[in-house]
């Protein structure tokens, strides 16, 4: 998950005297069109986002999308997530980390972020006997609890793709990099499967996830159209034709986003039908 990242090691010759800052809006969510999830949160990501599978540099991985088109509605104006779940390497922002060698990383900043400061309120990157900051470690755990989370996934998607129940993603979102590298599961293919493939795919978790895949499948169409009401809102809206609510949201906006989720609610099984998101 890198988009325009300018991803820098994170160092005590490079970060020794620096510091950085907690991030306060989500608006870097617009250059992460495909975020990678792993085994652990594919439900909580299936009950809010579209799950698809795309070639990434440690090879197919399930990713969820945050937008179709070229403006991610999920994040309102003042930068509030509205989605009902964050998947959770977009809350270590800043950070990312590079696959070394199995579990082993290398932590990685963003340094075009604008959350590498030398300002004294914000988080220290190291103490001043040059170990990790607590801060910066509790990041660091994350991501070796994550690293572990990756190697589950790896051997469910290994199992997917044994079992060829992956096809080409109907859809060309305008997010796809390149246009239709994308995958989805393919119900037929699943539906014909023998004991033996069920249980390898059980095993694994890979049963789990694609099953997520296929609910999540049903958010393609509330992302389509909250993308297109805020197209909408914005090309006819002067700056000053209506007034903002609390951090500069477009009230319209949050109505719409609240008859959508009221009526994906009443057209959801009762099992599926969870507590509804934060509203930015």
């Amino acid at each position: 998950m890198s988009g325009g990242a300018q991803l820098t090691p994170v160092s005590a010759a490079r970060h020794g005297g620096k510091r950085w800052r907690r991030f306060a809006s989500y608006s870097f969510v617009q250059d992460h069109p495909l975020v990678p999830i792993v085994l652990g949160e594919h439900e909580q990501v299936a009950a809010s986002l579209p799950i698809v599978f795309a070639p990434l540099p440690g090879g197919l991985w399930p990713v969820a999308l945050t937008r179709l088109g070229p403006d991610c509605a999920l994040v309102a104006a003042n930068g509030v997530w509205r989605g009902a779940y964050v998947p959770s390497v977009l809350r270590v922002h800043p950070f990312q980390a590079q696959v070394a060698k199995g579990t082993e990383f290398v932590l990685m900043v963003d340094e075009g972020s604008g959350l590498v400061t030398e300002d004294p309120r914000d988080e220290p990157f190291f103490t001043e006997s040059g170990d990790l900051a607590p801060a910066l470690a509790q990041v660091l755990e994350f991501f070796r609890t994550r690293a572990q989370a990756e190697l589950r996934t790896r051997a469910a998607m290994a199992e997917i793709l044994r079992a060829g129940l992956l096809q080409p993603f109907a859809l060309r979102p305008a997010s796809a990099r390149p246009a239709g590298a994308m995958l989805e599961v393919n119900p037929e293919r699943l539906a014909a499967l023998g004991r033996s493939e069920l249980a390898g795919l059980h095993r694994t978790g890979a049963l789990g996830l694609v099953h997520a895949a296929g609910v999540a499948r049903h958010h393609l169409g509330f992302l389509a159209q909250a993308e297109e009401f805020a197209a909408q809102s914005c090309g006819v809206q002067a700056p000053s034709a209506r007034p903002a609510i609390s951090g500069g949201v477009d009230p319209a906006l949050a109505g719409f986003f609240d008859a959508l989720a009221n009526a994906q609610a009443l057209d959801a099984p009762a099992f599926l039908a969870g507590p509804k998101a934060g509203r930015g």
